[in-house]
């Protein structure tokens, strides 16, 4: 047999490199044909042929990629992944991404003359439990990926095409489906042109890379294309040696923030419940005493030579940061960083490289993002790594202009600029390189501190602007003449001390999951104290659809008194916006320098208005168990007097005309520079607004519909109807107070003979509240209590005859009585609509 021997990191000659062009992809023979063509001899059909040796070798004769499975491989373990090599500039998944797919057991499994490739299933847990084991194999399915014949053999190997892998295995049609839902606009793989790039074995992996082309006839969305009809993307299929190493899972708790593998327990009939979580975890290796060792295994991290040099030093700081927190548990040297040799031999898809790189995109997708592949069986991590986006380096000189320099009256500079570029850049590893390690958010990590220790220089450099990096942070920023702390998250905080210890701290006798799941008990037993609380994604991103209910679990807030921090934030930031023309435009510079100022501030602007809705209708979760000390119950009421107060912040801030009304002399000039392009009709290149101002009116409008439709949710109005069952009467506000204080705040300016004073703020909001009642009322969304129902048409009953007598005042204006008018009418159809509605059906003649 001819082959190429060498090492993996040292030979060039690993990296097989395909460049047919034109070449197209061939369907492989099915398992029916295959049957009446006999393998040919091994050492026959690859002579004159290139082969790589490696965990898989790989075989290219003809033009056409072929895979050698050992016998002794046949039945065994590998982890399947599919991972984009290149991206969509922005619009789907990007380079280096593992979530197109999950991460998958795959078997090569011999059948007569064909191998099957299988994804087995790898959700059941039944250790030694024969019975188990066959009662799993009968009863959850596996999957099969393609049915291949036997190209050649000999005694220990069989060689078979790797032609599966041009088809669409990672599904990445649901990638393109999310983008373009009408399939009208739709992509499809054109089979013609799918064709192998590279090839690439080494000792741990085998890695197949596939050039597709994925064709619309009429596309509406990837505007980044030469020829959007055509779009070339490259996807990574990665097959890994899976470990057998001796890791021991470690089982999730609540309590304490990791991503998990969710799996199912058929081992043994001694539990409540079949499912079990393991935590998602790096294995550094073995330990027999809680004495200081070096990692056997630690985390290197590559930093890609696409990193611009002037970021590479801060990344490699924040990467190595974490050291100070294994090293708290007897880890030295957990973590390492090492810049990408130049060396043309060495290469970033060798499994043991853990790649840290930055993307450049025409269409900014998502900032920062952890790469992840871990074991699916146990959760033991694989490879990690860090997608960071190029947006973060102006990003983050934009806000020290537009934000930070204005609020607290500094000196603009480019030094300044650039320095608040690197705290941001820190702050952005730091917490993806946290995912990395295994953790998730941590959405209440910001109520750990005051606004007094956020001030304070010497708190924030020791502790942070959160007691955790894995916090979604905004701006540590406060108003000129205040003390000032940091403005970003640039250490770790005290709950992430306390996460790693929980992931990866020492526990003796460990050589089960059952072994330690009381110690790892008790490490969680702390989510009674500020500074160990978790919460995440699922308590914070829920509250448009009344799932999240703990006010306390927000991302972009800071403080134990988040609503006060806002109002701070609300004054500073109208001062700022007010006050926009004495900095903005720079002499010499467009007006679009105005605009971008007035954006940035107001995004944050329009965050704090409308927070206050998060407190209506809640509760406060706990997650700790029963008997922790100091433990409250699993739901606590948010008191009725905290509800009114978040109301009437609620009211003032976001449901009035004041907050809204800015300097004319800043308004008119925030306007944009026109582009004449006729080479590129893409939004990147250019994409105005209709309008040549920025139309605040209706930016508000949108919040305000967006935090109506909040208060409003069916999920909510079940909550706040049933609140005096779960907590008794009075404790809590009740619909009717939901309903009355909503009245009051929106239209209460019409009974009190004040609807002259409304602006068009208010004006657009009141018409927006009357249409919410009648839908609430004629076509209620599912869900909707009917006491909801019943005081939405009380509430329009009032609003009908409030209206109705404004209108009729003399000394109106003519767009007022205009208004009032309207208003009455909207709420005479919906009551008109429902009183249809409500109506007996006749009944045909002759019948009872």
């Amino acid at each position: 047999m001819v082959r190429y021997l060498c090492g993996v990191a040292s030979c060039a000659a690993l990296l097989l490199s395909f460049t047919p062009l034109g070449a197209r992809a061939q369907a492989a023979p099915s398992a029916a044909s295959a049957a009446s063509a006999k393998p040919a001899e091994l050492t026959a059909f690859v002579k004159g042929a290139d082969v790589r040796d490696g965990m898989l070798p790989i075989v290219s004769k003809n033009g056409k990629i072929f895979l050698e499975v050992a016998t002794s491989q046949l039945g065994q373990d590998f982890i399947e992944t599919a991972i984009p090599a290149t991206g969509l500039g922005g619009f789907g998944p990007a380079p280096g991404e593992p979530y197109v797919a999950p991460a998958r057991m795959l078997r090569f499994e011999r059948i007569g003359d064909t191998v099957v490739l299988r994804y087995p299933n790898a959700f059941a847990l039944t250790g030694s439990n024969a019975p188990a084991a066959d009662g799993v194999a009968q009863s959850l399915p596996d999957s099969v990926v393609a049915v291949v014949p036997i190209v050649a053999e000999d005694a220990n190997h069989v060689l078979i095409s790797a032609d599966p892998f041009l088809g669409d295995v990672a599904d990445l049609a649901a990638s393109f489906r999310a983008l373009s839902p009408n399939p009208a606009h739709g992509y499809a793989l054109d089979p013609h042109r799918a064709f192998f790039v590279a090839a690439k074995a080494f000792a741990k992996n085998d890695v197949l890379r596939v050039d597709q082309t994925w064709e619309s006839r009429d596309p509406a969305t990837i505007d980044n294309a030469p020829d959007a009809r055509s779009v070339e993307v490259k996807m990574t299929y990665n097959i890994i040696a899976a470990p057998h190493d001796g890791f021991v899972p470690r089982v999730y708790d609540p309590r304490v923030g990791y991503f998990s593998q969710p799996l199912l327990d058929f081992a043994t009939d001694d539990v409540l419940r079949r499912d079990v979580h393991y935590i998602t975890r790096w294995n550094f290796g073995p330990r027999d005493s809680a004495a200081p060792v070096h990692a056997q295994n630690p985390i290197v991290f590559y930093l890609s030579n696409d990193i611009p040099v002037e970021y590479r030093q801060t990344v490699k700081d924040a990467l190595l940061t974490w050291n100070a927190a294994f090293e708290k548990i007897g880890i030295l040297d957990a973590v390492e960083v090492k810049q990408q040799p130049s060396d043309p031999a060495w290469d970033p898809d060798d499994i043991q490289h853990n790649m840290v790189r930055w993307i450049d995109t025409s269409k900014p997708q998502y900032g920062a993002e952890a790469l992840i592949v871990d074991d699916p069986r146990s959760g033991e991590e694989l490879n990690v790594g860090v997608n960071f986006d190029a947006v973060e380096g102006p990003g983050g000189r934009l806000t020290y202009k537009y934000l930070i320099a204005p609020a607290r009256g500094l000196p603009d500079s480019k030094a300044a600029e650039a320095a608040f570029a690197q705290e941001l850049v820190r702050s952005v590893i730091l917490h993806e390189s946290g995912h990395d390690l295994g953790l998730q958010h941590n959405f209440i990590a910001s109520e750990a501190y005051t606004a007094k220790d956020l001030q304070s220089k010497a708190f924030t450099q020791k502790y942070g602007v959160a007691n955790s990096v894995m916090e979604y942070s905004p701006t540590n920023l406060w108003p000129k003449g205040t003390p000032q702390g940091d403005y970003d998250q640039l250490v770790l905080g005290p709950y992430d001390y306390y996460a790693v210890n929980y992931g990866y701290g020492y526990i003796p006798a460990s050589a089960s999951p059952a072994q330690v799941r009381a110690t790892l008990a008790h490490w969680a037993s702390r989510w009674n104290e500020p500074y160990y609380r978790f919460a995440s994604d699922e308590d914070a991103q829920g509250f448009a659809s009344g799932h999240s209910v703990d006010p306390r679990v927000v991302t972009d807030d800071l403080t134990n008194h988040p609503l006060a921090w806002c109002a701070t934030q609300m004054t500073m930031l109208h001062g700022e916006l007010d006050n926009l023309g004495a900095r903005f435009p720079e002499a010499g510079m467009p007006y679009d320098e105005a605009r971008a100022a007035f954006a940035v501030p107001m995004r944050w602007y329009l965050h704090c208005a409308t927070m206050p809705a998060h407190t209506i209708g809640g509760e406060y979760l706990s997650r700790a168990v029963k008997g922790e000390p100091g433990s409250a119950p699993p739901l606590s009421p948010v008191s009725r007097g905290e509800e009114r107060a978040a109301w009437n912040r609620l009211s003032d801030w976001l449901f009035a005309d004041a907050p809204w009304r800015f300097k004319p002399s800043v308004l008119d000039m925030l306007t944009y520079s026109e582009v004449s392009s006729l080479s590129v009709d893409a939004q990147w290149a250019y994409n105005p607004t209709p309008r040549h101002d920025v139309p605040v009116v209706e930016t508000v409008g949108a919040a305000q519909l967006a935090t109506l439709r909040e208060l409003f949710s069916p999920l909510r109005l079940q909550r706040i109807d049933e609140m005096a069952l779960t907590f008794g009467p009075g404790k809590t506000m009740s619909l009717t107070d939901l309903f009355d204080w909503s009245q009051a705040s929106i239209v209460g300016s019409i009974a009190s003979g004040k609807a002259t004073s409304d602006g068009v703020v208010r004006r657009n909001l009141q018409v927006m509240y009357a249409k919410f009642l009648g839908d609430m009322l004629t076509a209620p969304k599912p869900g909707t209590p009917s006491d909801a129902q019943a005081l939405a048409r009380a509430n329009l009953e009032q609003l009908r005859h409030d209206a109705t007598v404004a209108s009729r005042d003399g000394k109106l204006d003519a767009l007022t009585r205009a208004h009032l008018e309207e208003l009455a009418s909207i709420a005479d159809q919906a009551l008109s609509a429902r009183a249809v509605i409500a109506a007996p059906m006749p009944h045909a003649p002759g019948q009872p």
